[in-house]
């Protein structure tokens, strides 16, 4: 998979972050649990719908996976 560079990564994040409704950040210290994973799941479509620019392809095409070996044996 392509690897995003960590710094554009952090400013797409922040920018989207500040591009969030007061509301929703407002949320996530809600007492209600379900208002605050409301708010958790809200601002996650948000980040989801921002770094739709971002084009991530696999480079690994027709080339088998490998198992994990901390996983399988």
């Amino acid at each position: 998979m392509t690897r995003i560079d960590d710094d554009t990564l952090s400013l797409h994040l922040e920018v989207a972050l500040c591009g969030v409704a007061p509301s929703l950040l407002d949320g996530l210290a809600d007492p209600d649990r379900h208002r605050r994973r409301t708010a958790a799941t809200r601002i996650a479509q948000h980040l989801t719908e921002r770094l739709r620019c971002f084009d991530i392809r696999s480079d690994d095409t027709g080339v088998a996976h490998r198992e994990h070996p901390s996983l399988f044996a």
